[in-house]
């Protein structure tokens, strides 16, 4: 028995992946251009304000810059 009890949760936690994508944000990972799998990030240069990505999958390497995101939404 543990020393404090649990107590049930009311929802289960259930990934639901029909669900779309959220926007894309700066400062977060982007989808891959070429493959469309999850990216991953790199780095980000605060001065220029671009995020350095690459893709896991197919090894592709992108750029991507606060406002190339900020008129695709």
């Amino acid at each position: 028995m543990a020393l404090f009890g649990r107590k049930p949760s009311k929802q289960p936690s259930v990934v639901d992946l029909r669900e779309r994508r959220p926007d894309p944000k700066f400062g977060y990972p982007t989808p891959c251009p070429e493959c469309g799998a999850n990216g991953y990030l790199d780095s980000i240069d605060l001065a220029a304000r671009t995020m350095f990505q690459h893709c896991p999958t197919c090894r592709a390497k992108w750029e991507t810059t606060e406002e190339e995101l900020a008129t695709s939404n």
